[in-house]
């Protein structure tokens, strides 16, 4: 081959190897526009299309977060009235209501759920009105069961031990008392709340001990 033949060959190839390459992928699949199902099929315009009770729903959310309780409860129960079947809007109705104040409308509707459907933060508003409600039976078995799996939430292991010196059972609320004052030896008020404990159960120089260490000499 002469020179000339070389560099025509050469050129030939360079002009050829974008067509050669672009042949080796697989062409993407073309759309059939013809295909009858295809005017029935969702789109992407379709699937962002945000349906009022969702929208109120979020609504009500928010209204919740900026605390405007009242008209966060009108939404919800707007949303519910189409959509009852949206047990979590309940739920979530059920905090507002609770947040508010409205303690008995709220457990009237905790109360609708088996436990295993309700979270740890529901069970918890759950036995903090049970606890201001007195009913202080069902307060301990939801502290007793939430703490189970969260040992060392020592605020909640407070609340515990309140309720059952409340009730009497001062052995059970002095050693609960022990365990966290273990951990956060400096809680002054859980110290004090101990020795209260301990004076209620006569254990008045153990009382004066405690109560001692809360106070400047």
């Amino acid at each position: 081959m002469n020179r000339n033949g070389y560099w025509i060959g050469f050129i030939l190839f360079i002009l050829m190897a974008p067509i050669l390459c672009a042949q080796d992928k697989p062409s993407p699949p073309l759309l059939n526009v013809m295909d009858p199902d295809y005017l029935n099929r969702p789109h992407d315009s379709e699937k962002a299309t945000i349906p009022d009770w969702q929208a109120r729903w979020e609504l009500a959310r928010i209204l919740s977060y900026v605390k405007k309780y009242q008209e966060s409860i009108v939404e919800y129960e707007r949303v519910l009235s189409e959509r009852p079947d949206l047990s979590e809007a309940r739920l979530e109705m059920a905090n507002v209501l609770n947040w508010m104040g409205s303690h008995e409308k709220a457990i009237r509707i905790y109360e609708e759920f088996p436990s295993d459907k309700l979270d740890d933060r529901t069970r918890i508003a759950m036995a903090d009105i049970y606890l201001e409600k007195k009913q202080y039976d069902k307060a301990i078995a939801l502290y007793q069961n939430y703490l189970d799996t969260h040992p060392q939430d020592h605020q909640i292991r407070a609340k515990l031990a309140d309720a059952l010196s409340w009730i009497g059972k001062y052995a059970e609320a002095i050693a609960i008392y022990k365990k966290i004052l273990a951990q956060v030896p400096n809680d002054i008020q859980i110290r004090r709340k101990y020795a209260f404990v301990l004076i209620w159960n006569n254990q008045h120089d153990s009382a004066i001990t405690e109560l001692r260490k809360t106070l400047d000499p």
